[in-house]
């Protein structure tokens, strides 16, 4: 009986494995024949083959079976403490490279790098793990036996001492403790010397004590429910396993200057803010002259969350785009196998929670919680695939929680199997202990007399903390000290700059160089900018360069942005032949800061999180985020919350970040109006953020200028525009740029007298001063109010003291109910009454109240604005409609 063809039969075992190196590192280079038998590799799905064909040579069969494991291993690890998915044996007897390689794939650490495009990346991998699989140096594994009885007896203190506080410990986990160290460890060791970390709740405290570098008194006193802060006045913060860390810490000669970031419940939203100051504390290394590997990215997620929330989708897209790569970060993923009383099977869809790591070519590693050893190698691994290629790599701690999701839930109600098993299981520590013990590596006992020293070492700490009192109000220090709050107002800086130097700003930005061909309208625009009066691209441009020439340095980004989302801006030249670009803002012919304007993937969550992780380590820069349209920002609600307008109140974290929404209602439908300005007026307080809706360009220059130059920094909100882009009227004189100019929070059109006074904010007040202009309606004042929050209050008590007898319209083209008639509502009402107002009460002309921001037909908001703008003036021969009645309209 004749034999199937197969290219096998002819092929020796050498032969064999040379053509599938070759074909790792380019599959391109063997014949196609060859090629379509190691493609077969790569769509396997079994772990075990098909019954071979019993004519194929033995080392055919072998070569297969040995790709198989390498790519299929994983999923047949034995990666559960608990043995709940055992893996199925293997066949015996088996060749001795055989079983090597199921030890190394389907043990307690296994390997996925199927999913990695590039075989160069696949081959150093599997080389580097297959090198290293040895024990750990001894002298590792004992600190790992150490700061697992730290970790055991750590969480035992909480436990005994605070039985029904939530500290969502790590019970069950505590390999996470030596695992993180390694890491450390090995960075300094690889020339790392700045680490900032990101992590969830579980095991924080812990890794707060006995990796992270916390002083202990500090720490139990804030969970002894000491206030962090001694500030005046008190600020809320926040529970004790929210807070940061910093801290210096020693590995032998190594130094690491480490930032764990405090973060919300909200899970895994601290990733991208955490990625933004690691690319913020790498750029000031890269202006120093050093390598951008030197500051490392730690992110710790937990296994329902990491797989569930779509930040981390959002954020891991931003690993390798330019504007945004932090030269690679480590993931570790502390995998409970549950998330709250969640399944595994009802949490996600994929094998492992790590599929999400498949999309950006990352090594995937695998380590059984019971495994310290294993875990120290992952670690290794890890770190040094990060230094060699700067790219991310992840590791998935499998384990279990001995716990509830916190000290008070129980776990039994839902979970009784599970947590029988749990029960019965003995800890990490002391298996770990044997087996080093089994080996001659400690002395027996000698766990048990290192939980006692750690044991003493934590009561000691607790005991002090008692007496423990902060000394510090909690606002950083190093390059935010010059931004400390003084106890005083800060003044007004001086933003306006000298005709002479505007004019040579204004050349260089409208200069194109020689030899570049660009578009002939992109050539219009660009030339149009060194003519007055200025649009307002041209004057943001120039708030730019002014900053740029005097070494500020200016981070621009979101979608579209280089180009700007209403074909306004054109940072970027392109050549209409070769493609090259050319960004006049680092070409203004002096010596000047660098300008970085970065288009952005389509997210807002992860990009928004990343500039203002990035603020919060460059209170030099002006980092500004634009959104598409301003409505997107909702897209992004969790930063707002969480961390823009709250983060100095709960953390003492302040930031300068610039957050551009374009607004306004133009017909153009619910989702491209409104940026919400009455969400951010709601969370204003205490002075957390500013909101501006400026509504010209000279008046947008001086507020971008002014966020750098005042001795404060907070948060701007700027209700930037759509339809004053272009708009003939909303253009400024180089006059309005000059010495003694500055940002005016309000603008007046009036006469000498005025019987009306029609407030407003945004392009509203150009339709209101076109009508006033019409009507002659010189006894009417349209005061535009350019800064919403904190409100001008000084600026709007003079101008009702100066008309007291005037009546007073608020007049906003968004819903009632929306825009920032709700705010400001009963605020102006004080402030007319303080003036001695003869009619305190201020009405509201506004479309009627809606759910929907906006509608969605030209010709009804047309309609409606009309309206708007002949109720503001309804009756000014005939007298002021009272309040109920301009209510009722």
């Amino acid at each position: 009986m004749s034999r199937p063809s197969s290219p096998l039969n002819a092929a020796g075992a050498a032969y064999l494995e040379a053509l599938q190196e070759r074909f790792r590192d380019d599959p391109a280079s063997v014949d196609v024949s060859w090629r379509a038998v190691f493609q077969i590799l790569e769509e396997l799905g079994a772990l075990t083959p098909a019954s071979p064909d019993p004519g194929e040579p033995a080392a055919g069969r072998l070569l297969l079976q040995h790709e198989e494991i390498r790519q299929r291993g994983h999923a047949a690890a034995a990666l559960d403490p608990l043995g709940r998915a055992a893996p199925a044996a293997g066949p015996a007897p088996e060749d001795a490279e055989t079983a090597r390689l199921r030890r190394l794939y389907q043990g307690t650490l296994t390997l996925e790098t199927a999913h990695i495009d590039d075989p160069a990346l696949r081959s150093w991998l599997r080389d580097a793990y297959e090198v290293a699989a040895a024990a750990p140096p001894a002298e590792a594994r004992r600190r790992a036996l150490s700061l697992l009885s730290a970790a055991e007896e750590f969480e035992r203190l909480l436990g005994t001492r605070y039985p029904t506080k939530k500290r969502f410990g790590a019970e069950g986990m505590e390999t996470l403790t030596p695992l993180l160290d390694r890491i450390l460890a090995a960075a300094a060791a690889a020339g790392v010397t700045e680490v900032q970390v990101g992590t969830m709740h579980r095991g924080r405290l812990s890794l707060m004590a006995n990796v992270l570098g916390k002083p202990l008194v500090e720490l139990f006193a804030g969970i002894k429910g000491m206030h962090p802060f001694l500030s005046d006045p008190p600020v809320p913060a926040d529970v004790p396993y929210h807070m940061g860390v910093e801290s210096s810490l020693s590995f032998g000669e190594g130094t690491l200057a480490l930032t764990l970031s405090p973060n919300p419940s909200h899970l895994e939203a601290i990733n991208p803010v955490t990625l933004g100051r690691a690319r913020a504390r790498q750029d000031l290394v890269r202006e120093q002259g050093g390598e951008a590997r030197r500051v490392l990215c730690v992110l710790l997620h937990t296994d329902a969350s990491v797989i569930g929330q779509g930040s981390v989708t959002e954020a891991l897209q931003l690993s390798g785009v330019a504007g945004f790569t932090v030269a690679g970060t480590i993931h570790i993923i502390v995998n409970n196998q549950i998330g709250f009383t969640t399944e595994r099977d009802e949490a996600r869809t994929s094998l492992h929670c790590t599929g999400l790591w498949k999309a950006v070519d990352s090594p995937i590693l695998h380590v059984n919680a019971d495994d310290p050893d294993a875990a120290l190698r992952a670690a290794d691994l890890a770190v040094a695939f990060r230094q060699t290629h700067g790219r991310d790599a992840v590791i998935d701690l499998v384990g279990y929680r001995r716990n509830g999701h916190n000290e008070i839930d129980e776990p039994r109600f839902t979970q009784p199997l599970d947590y029988a098993a749990i029960d019965a299981h003995p800890p990490v520590r002391a298996l770990y202990a044997g087996r080093l013990a089994a080996e001659g590596l400690v002395e027996e006992g000698a766990a048990e007399a290192l939980a006692a020293g750690h044991k003493t070492r934590f009561q000691d700490a607790l005991a002090a903390a008692t007496d423990h009192r902060p000394n510090h109000d909690g606002f950083p220090g190093g390059r935010w000290a010059p931004f400390a709050s003084g106890g005083s107002t800060a003044a007004e800086p001086d933003t306006g700059i000298g005709s002479d130097r505007l004019r040579a700003l204004l050349a260089a930005l409208a200069a194109i160089p020689d030899g570049l061909a660009v578009d002939r309208k992109v050539e219009r625009v660009i030339r149009r900018r060194a003519e007055e009066p200025l649009d307002w691209a041209t004057g943001e441009a120039l708030a730019f360069a002014t900053l740029l020439a005097d070494g500020v340095p200016v981070r621009l980004t979101g979608q579209d942005v280089v180009r700007g989302a209403f074909s306004h801006r054109h940072f970027a030249l392109t050549d209409a032949v070769t493609g090259k670009r050319h960004v006049s803002l680092n070409h203004l012919g002096v010596a000047q800061a660098r300008f970085d304007v970065v288009n952005s993937p389509l997210s807002e969550y992860a990009v928004l999180g990343f500039e203002y992780g990035y603020s919060l380590e460059r209170p030099d820069a002006l980092v500004i985020w634009e959104a598409q349209f301003g409505d997107f920002a909702n897209g992004a609600q969790i930063m707002i919350d969480q961390f823009i307008v709250s983060a100095e109140d709960k953390w003492r974290q302040p930031s300068g970040l610039v957050v551009l929404l374009p607004h306004g209602l133009e017909g153009q439908g619910p989702e491209h109006s409104s940026a919400r300005p009455e969400r951010f007026l709601q969370m204003a307080a205490r002075d957390n953020i500013r909101i501006a809706h400026p509504s010209t360009p000279a008046n947008y220059f001086h507020l971008l200028r002014r966020q750098m130059l005042r001795r404060d920094r907070k948060p701007l909100i700027v209700l930037s525009p759509k339809t004053l882009l272009r708009l003939p009227a909303a253009v400024s004189a180089l006059a309005d740029f000059a010495p003694g100019t500055g940002f005016r929070p309000v603008v007046v059109t009036a006469g000498q007298r005025a019987t009306r006074i029609l407030l407003c904010s945004g392009k509203l007040a150009y339709e209101l001063e076109r009508e006033r202009a019409a009507l002659g309606a010189e006894d009417v004042a349209v005061v535009r109010l350019e800064m919403l929050y904190p409100l001008p209050e000084t600026e709007l008590s003079a101008l009702f003291r100066r008309w007291p007898d005037a009546s007073c319209l608020w007049v906003q083209e968004e819903p009632e109910n929306l825009g920032a008639w709700t705010y400001l509502d009963r605020r102006l009402e004080a402030l007319r009454e303080a003036a001695g107002c003869a009619e305190p009460r201020v009405a509201c002309v506004a479309r009627a109240e809606a759910a929907s921001p906006a509608g969605s037909f030209h010709g009804d908001h047309d309609a409606d604005q009309r309206r708007l703008v002949e109720r503001a003036f309804a009756g000014v021969e005939a007298g002021l409609p009272s309040r109920e009645e301009a209510v009722a309209e």
